[in-house]
């Protein structure tokens, strides 16, 4: 029987899943010469769907006003000195018909049509049915604490899906595209009594967007490998600006050997905003009892990256395991005359990354043998609007895994890498750049956003010790490797290195059995994810025949010998299950369990597996049409995680938990 969640969908929504997916895609990643369909033009969207209108419920009374102040309480750890939390009542207004600019949302007074909520939020959180693309528009009243008349003042948002525009007392502030990594921008016109900020999200898509790209068969809204979930993710901050602004601080640690001293590098990314040249005074303090000053000089409204080193003579080693994670604090305040200061805390952990010749990872000294799951951020009530209870949660399904590691196809929340780092958990980090096509990465605008995305995660998650491979995308269209995709795997294998020679760059790549291998473009990376399905989806080009779960290991002694120097990560493997019978029957329990224990047993005989990563921890909601591979789909979930999406364990959890219990990370 399946969960009590199922039936929170209504009834007419299955009725329409399930007429419609007799002509479903039957699931996983496109075939190589697949091209999505044309989409149909629409003066809004590129998308046939977007024709499609939900219908407007009948008007409310309009909610009672309540003017903020933003808090100390800080849910993120590492940022700048002085930062608020912009939490508290927001309001929001769905807006179908996207007739809010032309109705000047942004500068309504009334809240009529308006209804509160709190941040971070999402308009299709339960939506089980259609993955509609839509604008949604936030809206916060609110004071600031009294500063020296003129001082700037900074929000900040970690995350707003899709395409953001924001306005400030009724005027463009800024706009921003991409759902999972911040944005910041000065609120210019802010005044001293009741302001008013208000976001408009949008999660209608292009054929050219890093993800959500191809037009869903069933209604022609933008799909990918997750749902489509819309508004304001992740939370919004604030932070006054008194002259002058630390908007990064950034340690790598490095050394020769596990038991040599640490030479750490610091970066700085510093802001002078006055219009006077000032003699800045900064302080860098390291762990409890370190202290590093010095001088710089900076011009009048100039930005300034300052870089220095320092030496840990004998490091406490940031290890995997709990209670093995040490971490290193570091803050840094600057001050210059005339009352301007600022600062930064952030905390960093010294460990040793290193790719041997032959393919082999190590870890301060230690082979990696790591086991873990990717997952989604999708909870059934709260969509990807996480909040620190949904983190919570996750964390502790991990640890009762038993995983050693973990990955999501985009950037996690800032205080989800956190409690990670302190949990000794490594993350194979990914940008949010998924399932391009060739074609698209001909256009040198997209392949400029996809590097500049990479560039962000770098950025903002350089001081997480847990991360230790940046990986650029997710199953990018092959074969073949076109000139395009050729160009972006060699220029953001750079771009990453210019940022962090500390980690591995790697690419995740879907494997098929008889697929071209060797292209010139991936000698640039350090490790190739690997994402098998044998057993489970055909795994082959046409005109072989299905690839079976014994292909694997012979295949990966394949790729071990095309890529000899290549650390090799099995990034994705599973099976979906639905229901109970016998284990030879596709999309049992039984049938999940064997796949899980045969797919983790093979690549642990490979030695130059440096680790696997079990697709998925938990079911996660894809598109409605959704089919997986799965003789009896029950769309849109996709049922390949070990948790039911109630929070039930499938018998591949305990299967996979007996393997992963038993693997230390390290050799």
């Amino acid at each position: 029987m399946r969960t009590l969640l199922r039936s929170l969908v209504p009834a007419a929504a299955l009725l329409m899943i399930v007429a419609s997916t007799a002509a479903a895609d039957p699931g996983g990643p496109p075939a190589p010469d697949a091209r999505a369909p044309q989409p149909k033009s629409s003066a809004v969207s590129p998308f046939a769907g977007a024709a499609q209108v939900a219908p407007q419920p009948p008007p409310a009374p309009p909610p009672a006003l309540k003017v903020g102040r933003p808090t100390t309480k800080l849910l993120i750890r590492e940022g700048q000195a002085g930062r608020l939390l912009l939490g508290g009542t927001w309001y929001f207004r769905l807006d179908d018909l996207r007739v809010g600019l032309s109705q000047r949302f942004q500068s309504q007074r009334s809240l009529q049509g308006w209804q509160e909520v709190g941040i971070p939020h999402n308009w299709n959180a339960q939506d089980f049915a259609f993955n509609m693309s839509s604008v949604g528009w936030y809206r916060k009243e609110f004071t600031v604490p009294r500063m020296p008349r003129g001082t700037p003042w900074v929000v900040r948002f970690e995350g707003v899906n899709h395409f953001a525009t924001v306005f400030l007392n009724g005027r463009k502030i800024a706009e921003h595209a991409g759902g999972y990594l911040p944005f910041e921008a000065q609120l210019k016109g802010l005044r001293r009594g009741r302001n008013r900020l208000v976001v408009r999200a949008s999660t209608l898509r292009s054929p050219t967007d890093l993800t959500h790209a191809r037009p869903a068969k069933v209604n022609g809204f933008g799909t990918g490998g997750w749902w489509n979930f819309g508004g304001l993710l992740r939370e919004v901050y604030v932070r006054p600006v008194r002259g002058l602004d630390v908007e990064g601080l950034t340690a790598l640690p490095t050394q020769r050997c596990t038991r040599c001293a640490a030479r750490v590098k610091v970066r700085m990314q510093l802001r002078n905003a006055t219009r006077r040249k000032a003699l800045v005074r900064l302080t860098l303090r390291v762990g409890k009892d370190r202290t590093i000053r010095f001088v710089r000089a900076m011009d009048a409204s100039s930005r300034r990256e300052v870089g220095l080193s320092f030496t840990i003579p004998k490091p406490q080693l940031w290890r995997p395991g709990k209670g093995k994670a040490s971490l290193y604090g570091l803050g840094l305040s600057a001050t210059a005359p005339g009352g301007l200061r600022a600062g930064y805390r952030t905390s960093f952990g010294v460990r040793r990354i290193f790719k041997r010749a032959d393919g082999r990872v190590f870890l301060n000294g230690r082979a990696l043998q790591l086991r873990g799951v990717s997952f989604h951020e999708d909870h059934p009530l709260a969509g990807a609007a996480w909040r620190p209870a949904h983190r919570r949660e996750t964390l502790a399904e991990i640890a009762e895994l038993g995983a050693s590691v973990v990955r999501v196809h985009y950037p996690m929340h800032p205080a989800m890498l956190e409690a990670l780092d302190r949990r000794g958990i490594l993350v194979w980090s990914q940008a949010p750049v998924y399932q391009i096509r060739n074609d698209r990465m001909e256009i040198p605008s997209l392949r400029a956003r996809a590097v500049q995305a990479n560039r962000e995660m770098v950025l903002r998650d350089s001081n997480h010790p847990s991360i230790f491979a940046w990986s650029m995308a997710n199953e990018l269209q092959e074969p073949p490797i076109g000139p395009g995709q050729a160009r972006f795997i060699t220029t953001t294998a750079r771009e990453i290195r210019k940022l962090d020679r500390t980690r591995l760059v790697a690419i995740d790549r879907v494997d098929r059995l008889n697929q071209p291998e060797g292209h010139p473009a991936l000698r640039s990376v350090d490790a190739l994810g690997v994402n098998e399905y044998y057993g489970w989806y055909n795994g082959t080009l046409p005109p072989a025949g299905p690839a079976t779960t014994q292909d694997l290991g012979p295949r990966l002694d394949a790729l071990h010998a095309t890529y000899p120097d290549k650390a090799l990560f099995v990034t994705e493997f599973g099976a979906e299950s639905t229901f109970d019978g016998p284990e030879g029957q596709k999309g049992t329990f039984l049938f999940q369990s064997r796949y899980v224990r045969e797919h983790l047993e093979i690549q642990a005989s490979r030695p130059f597996v440096n680790g696997s990563m079990v697709w998925a921890l938990r079911d996660f909601r894809v598109h409605p049409t959704w089919g997986g591979g799965n003789p009896f789909p029950q769309p849109p979930y996709n049922h390949k995680g070990l948790i039911e999406e109630s929070g039930a364990r499938k018998p591949a959890f305990f299967e996979a938990q007996r393997i992963m219990r038993a693997t230390p990370p390290l050799r």
